[in-house]
């Protein structure tokens, strides 16, 4: 399992570096044509548009992995561990019933825009769309996988957590 998690990890950034990477070669072609030559590709803007939303998606999957997202635990930290993992919950309840309704949200706006095509590329807007559906599914699994593994088994708090092992070693430091 923890092999195929770290596969679709590394697949995920490699997506996300190509990507960007394109994006930054598309943009960059298109200043050096325009200032440089008189010209530029029309298409290039539109795709590096596209290909910044998906960045940008696929960066808050990676974020939300790596409990990368801000958060204010001034007060969390200091409970009891019991009650953390009450608190963890309920964050984490919000967070897939906010993805739910923003699934939603996309499904209606993927309906409405069904037949709309990129004015330079011909490519359909729902493109944009498919990157929020997919980023929504993938955090909602994300969320619920964290959940279950701190919740039930003990394993991957998040920062905030105060362990017991933690105490010891901060009692052994004389701290």
């Amino acid at each position: 399992m923890e092999k195929l998690l770290k596969l679709l990890n590394g697949i995920l950034n490699a997506i996300i570096v190509l990507v960007l990477s394109i994006m930054v070669i598309l943009v960059f072609l298109n200043v050096v044509l325009r200032y440089g030559f008189d010209s530029g590709l029309t298409w290039s803007e539109e795709i590096a548009r596209f290909a910044f939303v998906w960045v940008v998606f696929l960066g808050a999957v990676v974020a939300l992995k790596d409990k990368s997202h801000l958060g204010v635990d001034l007060l969390t930290a200091k409970l009891p561990l019991f009650i953390q993992k009450i608190l963890y919950v309920i964050s984490n309840l919000l967070i897939v019933v906010v993805l739910g309704l923003f699934i939603d949200g996309l499904l209606k706006m993927m309906e409405l825009n069904k037949l709309v095509k990129g004015p330079a590329t011909g490519i359909p807007i729902n493109i944009l769309y498919w990157a929020g559906l997919f980023a929504a599914v993938v955090m909602i699994a994300i969320s619920i996988v964290q959940t279950v593994r701190f919740v039930f088994f003990n394993q991957d708090p998040p920062p905030w957590v105060k362990t017991e092992m933690d105490s010891t070693v901060k009692l052994r430091e004389g701290k």
